[in-house]
């Protein structure tokens, strides 16, 4: 397929997604919600959206340097956000930044696959990360009955949700199929092979020097968390921080989803549908997401002026 029509199609699809649940839950009830926000809560959210860009693009760094790459954290820094820039303005989600990254990493002289294997430990860090806090939060909801917006949600629907959310915890830990991978008639299905086999060598501690860098992942999932609570909050709605947490997961993993741009549609559906079973309004979960998603417009518009300065370049 054509990459012109390929886009169009992302773009059409997250729009008409979004425009969908629009017309179900009613355009007037997220206007009315929407209108009626904190606007200093919305700064505070923008505020938590800007430092968990920061951490992860130190997180970035390190596991970038856990590889052996050359990737100096305040050269980083503008390459990230470059790349929040390209998330917000281009179509497919979190595909366009990281593979910008990937560029620009690989133009400070590091293998182009090593560079993309850094973008994909730093993105797979995350979402696993999410995972597990979003797990521990329907844990606790679980065992201690939290009441959010006057309801308690049913224990059987979060037990099948934590047994999903487990299932991607423990994926890391199920074997790669390295013989197939090694068949694959491919030089970078072959590269991908070694560095897994380079991941999984004790020898070369890549393993335990990524693994820490689980402290800034955890740091990163818990801001933009926040983000999310506090986007709710300035709208009125002020549901337990667990409870958030545990609503998470889907929601953040929907919107990198490489459909429509800026995780709008994807992002907005899984909100209304996770945290209605929260007992949370149609109207005011759609609200959140959207307060949530103009955040990350409005941050990737001050970074677009990194786009000026030159990137770094070694032969």
């Amino acid at each position: 397929m054509p990459k012109p029509i390929a886009i169009a199609l992302r773009i059409g699809g997250g729009g008409a997604l979004l425009a969908a649940m629009a017309w179900y839950i009613g355009p007037q009830k997220i206007a009315v919600s929407l209108v009626n926000a904190d606007r200093r809560l919305f700064a505070l959210a923008l505020l938590l959206g800007l430092a968990a860009g920061l951490c992860s693009a130190m997180r970035w760094a390190y596991i970038a340097r856990a590889l052996g790459l050359d990737a100096p954290t305040p050269g980083l820094i503008p390459m990230y956000g470059r790349a929040m820039t390209s998330n917000t303005l281009l179509p497919g989600a979190t595909v366009s930044g990281d593979l910008l990254r990937s560029y620009e990493l690989s133009r400070r002289g590091n293998p182009l696959v090593d560079s993309m294997a850094s973008v994909a430990l730093d993105r797979l860090s995350g979402l696993w990360t999410l995972a597990v806090l979003s797990f521990l939060g329907a844990g606790i909801v679980v065992a201690t009955g939290v009441e959010a917006a006057g309801v308690v949600p049913r224990r059987d629907v979060l037990t099948a949700y934590g047994a999903l959310l487990f299932a991607i915890v423990a994926l890391p830990f199920v074997p790669w199929p390295l013989a197939w991978l090694r068949a694959l008639p491919t030089a970078t299905a072959a590269r991908v092979a070694a560095l897994w086999e380079r991941w999984q060598d004790p020898r070369t501690r890549i393993k335990r020097r990524v693994a820490k860098s689980a402290g800034m992942s955890v740091a990163v999932q818990l801001l933009y968390a926040a983000e999310l609570a506090v986007c709710a909050r300035s709208l009125g709605l002020d549901l337990p921080f667990v409870v958030m947490l545990a609503a998470a997961a889907p929601i953040f993993v929907m919107a990198a989803l490489p459909l429509g741009v800026a995780g709008f549609g994807t992002r907005e559906i899984a909100a209304v549908t996770v945290l209605g079973l929260a007992g949370v309004p149609a109207g005011v979960a759609a609200a959140t997401s959207v307060l949530f998603g103009l955040v990350g417009v409005l941050l990737g518009l001050l970074t677009a002026p990194l786009f000026l300065a030159r990137p770094a370049v070694r032969s």
